[in-house]
């Protein structure tokens, strides 16, 4: 129960964990190591006599496993699974899946198969079933951390949602595989029997854990329909999806489904509701809502992180094991976790290398997904799962089996934060698998001359109205200018390395991004139907994935959606029954599908010109520039003649409807002035309700 003193101790380590964040960073060490470290420190600190009666409350917030367990692992997962890219993740499929089910089980039987055969050389004896318990545990990956440093040394794409993708799904198998194993640790072992009972039980749990995941997407994705129009509204509704998922899915482990014993993985069904929601639902809110959200889960996850790990230092510092009596055992393990990691690594990558199971994985991957597999939260919260009580037959150590697990997951988990996690910058520069990504780095190329031409005009201005003086001018107009001479200079090292086809491809992109950013806000002002928008931002989807593989003559200007859209497809198929009642005519849909093609063609041009135009100096390279920009007027043509062609046809019946979306249009307008006054501070959110009501254009 929270007490005064718990619950002001929460509030304290949330501020000292705020101060690390800004601490981890000036002194490059990552983040969760820092606040273990300090979690670590705050137990025998808090016991200094001049500071006890101070500082000795902060020990009074306790990881618990409800804790842990229903509050903060649903907000974890529910921020990796919605923020996934799921088209990134199908086309790692295999590797994803090789990693976070078969290496996963070599990993943990190949850990438990080595505890069992190696103590008893160091006279510590353990029952097989102990082993594997432990194996369970230590097998599931943290991808916190190590995401934090592949972001921060440009790892390649592709091999960060390897990792991520690994680590969001084998934390669901992990978990089933641990209560599997607990079962039995607590019932006993029968032979054949439980292993039947055992598997029957694990495949039930993944599976019925994927369909109750679906099946509540779904029904959040109904509830977000109804919600849209209020972001607080809709975004309480996600935020709250996850943990709702989470623990009906525990309940329904508990007391059974209709009478019947069904096991759902909690985990498995969270990731896939989040996936779904993120994937297939997110459409659904408006710009803002969508950014707002975006910020509101990157900070719930910043709060749960942030409290998991420091708690962790302290539930460390604060057991009652003596590590001196077990530093041997514990320096044993970590070693065996270590090489069965990278055995399971190795065991899976190379049949996905040898039979070309998808694109080949290097072997500088290989090695860094071997060292880079951190233990952290998820390690934390399954050995708070087994019960302080439980009795293991042929247990006769002096320590319970929990607190013993709980002692070699702790030193596992400190040696990957303490020693793995500060290695791994050096790991990735000697592998050399820090180089930027070409695309990305033209593209911030780009985008950086237009800010520095923007700062100079802003200047220029400055200086003509008398804001700035002709010294301090000069002098801050020649350091902007060197910073242009050293841009262009850059460029022009790319251009040299890359060739002109990343700059074509680098604007090309910019150019769908300003695409994507017109369809959302046509759709949020119902001039495309959600069936429409959905057939134009998968064509762009696809335009954007072969314009990254450098694939662009092979792009298919007709092609919407393929096998990786398996939500939509899933959709499709359950929705093509009622395809009939739609309220759309075919004619009006091919309306709005060629008149949003020809809006968003024309808007990246405008853009793109105004970029290009808007200085006494181009931002992009000519060449690219002018090749991308007769590619989009020539879009918008074939659109607009499309759509004369319909309305030809079809004059009578869709003139009328034609005004109907110019309406909607020029609504739009209103809104966007709304937003303009909102953003000066000169409408408050009442008084925009009070203009659209008194004021909006009535056709």
């Amino acid at each position: 129960m929270l007490s005064i003193n718990s619950v002001l101790a929460l509030l304290i380590l949330l501020l000292i964990s705020s101060g690390l964040f800004f601490f981890s960073k000036k002194v490059k060490v990552p983040y969760t190591v820092m606040l273990v470290l300090v979690g670590l420190l705050i137990v025998p600190l808090t016991q200094i006599p001049i500071l006890k009666d101070v500082f000795g409350f902060l020990g009074e917030v306790k990881l618990t496993p409800e804790l842990l367990f229903y509050i903060f692992l649903p907000m974890l997962i529910f921020e990796s699974g919605f923020n996934m890219n799921v088209r990134k993740m199908i086309d790692n499929s295999w590797p994803i899946l090789f990693l976070a089910v078969f290496g996963l089980l070599v990993s943990t039987f190949g850990i438990a198969l080595a505890l069992f055969y190696i103590f008893p050389v160091f006279g510590i004896e353990i029952p097989f079933i102990a082993a594997l318990l432990f194996g369970a545990i230590i097998s599931s990956t943290d991808p916190v951390a190590v995401l934090a440093l592949f972001k921060e040394f440009g790892a390649p794409k592709r091999l960060t949602m390897i990792f991520e993708g690994e680590s969001l799904f084998n934390d669901g198998t992990a978990v089933a595989l641990f209560m599997v194993l607990l079962g039995i640790a607590s019932h006993g072992f029968s032979g054949a029997g439980t292993i039947i009972e055992g598997v029957g039980m694990f495949a039930g749990m993944v599976f019925f854990g994927i369909l109750f995941g679906l099946i509540m997407a779904a029904f959040f994705s109904w509830m977000l329909r109804i919600t849209k129009s209020n972001e607080f509204v809709a975004v309480t509704v996600l935020m709250i999806s996850a943990h709702v998922v989470f623990v009906i899915s525990e309940l329904i482990n508990h007391e059974g489904l209709f009478g019947l014993p069904v096991h759902v993985s909690p985990i498995i069904a969270t990731t896939i509701a989040s996936l779904f929601l993120g994937n297939y639902s997110r459409h659904i809110l408006t710009p803002r809502t969508d950014e707002y959200l975006g910020k509101f889960i990157e900070h719930m996850a910043f709060i749960a992180n942030s409290l998991v790990f420091i708690l962790a230092g302290i539930l460390f510092a604060s057991s009652n094991i003596d590590i001196s009596t077990l530093w041997l055992p514990i320096l044993v393990t970590v070693l065996i976790v270590m090489i069965l990691r990278a055995i399971s690594v190795f065991a899976v990558t190379a049949p996905i290398n040898i039979l070309k199971l998808g694109e080949s994985i290097p072997r500088s991957w290989q090695i860094l997904l071997s060292w880079g597999s951190l233990r952290g939260a998820l390690a934390i919260i399954i050995v708070l799962l087994i019960p302080a009580d439980l009795k293991i037959e042929g247990w006769n150590m002096e320590y319970s089996p929990r607190d013993f697990i709980l002692a070699l997951t702790t030193g596992c988990i400190l040696a990957t934060l303490f020693i793995k996690a500060p290695l791994m910058g050096t790991f990735m520069r000697k592998l050399k698998i820090d180089q930027p990504d070409p695309i990305e780095e033209v593209h911030a190329a780009d985008m950086g001359m237009y800010y520095l031409l923007t700062e100079r005009e802003r200047l220029d201005i400055h200086k003509t109205k008398g804001f700035v003086s002709d010294k301090e001018y000069k002098s801050v107009v020649k350091h902007v200018e060197n910073k242009i001479k050293q841009a262009k200079k850059d460029r022009q090292a790319m251009l040299k390395e890359y060739g002109d086809l990343v700059f074509e491809q680098a604007l090309h992109l910019t150019a769908i991004d300003i695409e994507k950013n017109v369809l959302k806000q046509l759709f949020i002002n119902q001039e495309v139907s959600e069936r429409v928008f959905r057939r134009i931002n998968g064509k762009l989807r696809l335009q954007s994935e072969q314009i990254e593989a450098a694939n662009v003559n092979n792009i298919n200007e007709s092609k919407h959606t393929d096998q990786k859209d398996v939500f939509d497809q899933m959709v499709n198929v359950i929705t093509r029954p009622i395809e009939s009642r739609r309220k759309l005519t075919p004619e009006e849909e091919k309306l709005q599908y060629y008149r949003a093609q020809m809006i968003m063609a024309r808007k990246a041009v405008k853009v793109l010109d105004t970029m290009q135009s808007q200085y006494s100096e181009g931002v992009f390279i000519d060449s690219v520039f002018d090749k991308i920009r007769e590619k989009y007027q020539t879009y918008r043509r074939q659109a607009a003649s499309s759509m004369e062609g319909i309305l030809t046809e079809n004059k009578n019946s869709l003139e009328g409807y034609l005004a109907k979306l110019a309406q909607r249009s020029v609504r739009a307008s209103g809104g966007r002035a709304l937003e303009f006054l909102h953003t000066k501070g000169l409408a408050t959110e009442s008084l925009e309700e009070e203009i659209e009501h008194k004021y909006a254009i009535k056709w």
